[in-house]
């Protein structure tokens, strides 16, 4: 067996970044002292609280991930639907939109399960519970998730609410396609289809293979269509979308192993 030392650095690098985040948000980010509580924080046991916000906050998170996801694909598959009707709907992989909602209900289930129990709890039992486990992080966890919210999911958010015109629609004469962040449409009419090809999969650069069918449509006008630029990874093709593409394009399909192995 080869060692692969590059394997082993991309395994290391996980694990030393995260100390160096931690240790930066204890260097810029400490927990602020608190003079007035801090014989309180010392004596008074939170240890049953902790364990209520922390199962609350895996409830909330789910939440809010589950409502987050399901926002995103309603919008996607409405966007599609104003194309009006078409036999084949493509919509992109379900993994883009996960990362949104994940990292939303990581970085806001704190702030929003803080934030319920402020709005029946005892104030100062929940400023004390805050110093509590700021204190025992090192550093100031409420600010740093404010942050991390800020610069990380706002901006993840919005690059996916621009993916949600992202789709295909097969209609009985021409290929509507939507793209990333505009409302205007792509026609393709299959009358000016000049290549069908079956493609089994891609070579990275490495050159190593992997598995991904699609169906590829070149037009006239040099334009390239790819069942595979709206689908989750396919070991094959759809039978039904392709018997559909081959009808209505009146062509023969090619088949290659990768699109590198198309001729001109």
């Amino acid at each position: 067996m080869s060692f692969d030392p590059s394997a082993l650095v991309g395994r290391a690098l996980v694990p030393a970044a995260v100390v160096a985040v931690f240790a930066l948000l204890r260097k810029y980010m400490p927990a602020r002292a608190n003079a007035a509580h801090d014989d309180e924080i010392v004596d008074e046991d939170f240890t049953i609280a902790n364990r209520v916000v922390c199962g609350s906050m895996i409830l909330i998170g789910v939440a809010i991930a589950l409502l987050a996801y399901k926002t995103l694909v309603t919008a996607n598959r409405w966007v599609a639907e104003t194309d009006g009707p078409a036999a084949f709907r493509l919509f992109p992989s379900s993994a883009i939109w996960w990362f949104f909602p994940g990292l939303a209900a990581v970085c806001l289930s704190w702030g929003t399960t803080l934030w319920l129990w402020s709005t029946f709890g005892d104030q100062k039992r929940i400023a004390r519970f805050l110093a509590w486990t700021h204190q025992r992080a090192g550093f100031d966890s409420t600010g740093a998730l404010r942050w991390m919210a800020l610069l990380i999911v706002l901006p993840i958010g919005i690059a996916s609410v621009l993916a949600i015109p992202l789709h295909s629609s097969l209609r009985d004469t021409n290929i509507v396609v939507g793209h990333y962040a505009t409302l205007a449409r792509q026609y393709l009419p299959y009358s000016q289809a000049r290549r069908l090809v079956l493609v089994d999969g891609f070579r990275d650069r490495d050159g190593k293979f992997t598995q991904r069918a699609e169906l590829l449509l070149d037009f006239k006008n040099g334009e390239l269509w790819s069942s595979a630029a709206n689908a989750d990874f396919t070991p094959q093709v759809d039978l039904a979308l392709f018997e559909f593409v081959r009808k209505k394009t009146g062509l023969a399909a090619e088949h290659v192993q990768s699109e590198e192995d198309l001729r001109p």
